[in-house]
């Protein structure tokens, strides 16, 4: 494997899949991709109620970005960020696609099937709808690798 893409967004489930991918990375030689993805509804004015975002996201304050590519760093694995905004898994696939990721390291909070139904979930959509390999980590380190 050349590339990895592991999404984060700071959950333990996400923090796992860190670790899972590192390690993958570092066995493989292989340089890894963190992505986040915000929504647009996380930079919407409280005060006016409006559609457009109030600021503009940045990878140097995301706290989950910046603390991904220090436990690269501290693995010697090379890495890069990606701070995204819009539909998680859509944002996940399409990035996984332009940078040609080899495989997709995400997490699984591991929510009951009423709960998944009603939130979606993220590992699950991506898991169905990628073209390339997936592996899913749950907050207790348990992986499932997937191709596809």
């Amino acid at each position: 494997m050349k590339k990895i893409l592991i999404a984060t967004d700071g959950s333990g489930a996400a923090h796992a899949a860190i670790d899972a991918g590192l390690e993958l990375a570092a066995e493989g030689d292989s340089e890894v991709v963190f992505v986040h993805v915000t929504s647009v509804l996380d930079f919407r004015s409280a005060a006016t109620g409006s559609q457009a975002p109030e600021r503009v996201p940045r990878m140097d304050t995301d706290a989950v970005l910046v603390e991904a590519l220090e436990q690269a760093r501290k693995c010697s694995v090379p890495a890069k960020a990606e701070l995204l905004i819009g539909h998680a898994p859509k944002q996940i696939i399409r990035l996984a696609r332009e940078i040609e990721a080899d495989l997709i390291v995400v997490g699984s909070r591991g929510l009951g099937r009423v709960q998944s139904a009603i939130l979606g979930s993220t590992s699950r959509e991506v898991l169905t709808k990628a073209d390339r390999p997936v592996m899913i980590v749950s907050s207790t380190g348990d992986r499932e690798l997937v191709g596809t």
